[in-house]
């Protein structure tokens, strides 16, 4: 039997059931769509309170015409990356220290332990008094929340290495700084991935946060404005904007963790 023709048993290729699989993913967001569209349509909900979601559509396209979008969206996302990469970097650089140095455990390890569990909007009053209701103090509040996530999820990489792999770089008789630089932290990095996807997924809410709190633009102050002026369409296109940017943004790290981490091997799923 030709191998090329077994994809095409019962008449369905190989093509055929993929694309139906990806298919599967669209069920439950257009059954809720459709749902939200009648409730509204049918009056159940106060327009003033809920937009149909066709209505979204239309008030989307044409902030994006006007720029109005561009223009929240720049800032927030300004704000979003320059904190992040702040608190990602201080978070790595002192993690791998801690993890690879006993001493620097000891040294920043108790401080760090004792401030994580403060929740990182707790530092907005704190902030704004420092450095006003400014970009700087939510860039500041998003590079906290982030960097404390890193931190501990770099010392856990680094400490979650085999004693086993070390021992090699010992019998080929490498440094220390060589052992760390191509054993240790290249170990870390599935554990690193994960900490900057969590961490990702915490700046939008820290951003939006501090953007209710103290902005006068922002998608976060979108949201807000509009909710409290009664633009459930201008609220939802808000909504909707953060939810494709932040699914950007993790499928941005998503592909950067595959092809960092590609030597890895793990299970995709059943």
């Amino acid at each position: 039997m030709d191998a090329t023709a077994l994809p095409m048993e019962k008449g369905v290729s190989v093509s055929d059931r993929s694309a139906f699989r990806r298919l599967h993913g669209l069920v439950v967001p257009f059954s809720l769509l459709f749902l939200w569209e009648l409730v509204v349509r049918l009056g159940w909900v106060p327009p003033q309170l809920l937009a149909a979601p066709s209505q979204v559509v239309t008030r989307f396209v044409a902030m994006l015409l006007s720029g109005d979008l561009f223009v929240h969206a720049g800032i927030s996302l300004y704000r979003l990356f320059a904190g992040f990469f702040l608190g990602a970097s201080v978070g790595f650089f002192v993690g791998s220290a801690v993890g690879l140095s006993r001493s620097s455990e000891r040294i920043f390890a108790p401080t760090l332990r004792f401030l994580s569990p403060v929740p990182p909007v707790a530092w907005i009053p704190v902030l704004i008094i420092a450095f006003g209701i400014g970009d700087l103090s939510k860039i500041l509040l998003i590079a906290v929340g982030v960097f404390f996530i890193v931190f501990f999820h770099t010392v856990q990489g680094i400490r979650s290495t085999p004693t086993d792999l070390v021992d090699v770089g010992r019998v080929y008789e490498k440094t220390w700084p060589e052992i760390a630089m191509t054993i240790l932290v290249p170990s870390s990095l599935p554990s690193v991935f994960s900490g900057l996807r969590v961490a990702m997924a915490l700046c939008w809410i820290l951003l939006i946060a501090a953007e209710v709190i103290a902005s006068s633009k922002g998608l976060g102050w979108l949201i807000w404005d509009a909710r409290n002026f009664s633009r459930p369409d201008d609220m939802f296109v808000g909504v909707a904007s953060v939810g494709i940017f932040g699914k950007l943004t993790d499928n941005t790290l998503a592909l950067l963790q595959a092809r960092a981490t590609r030597w890895q091997s793990m299970f995709g799923g059943a």
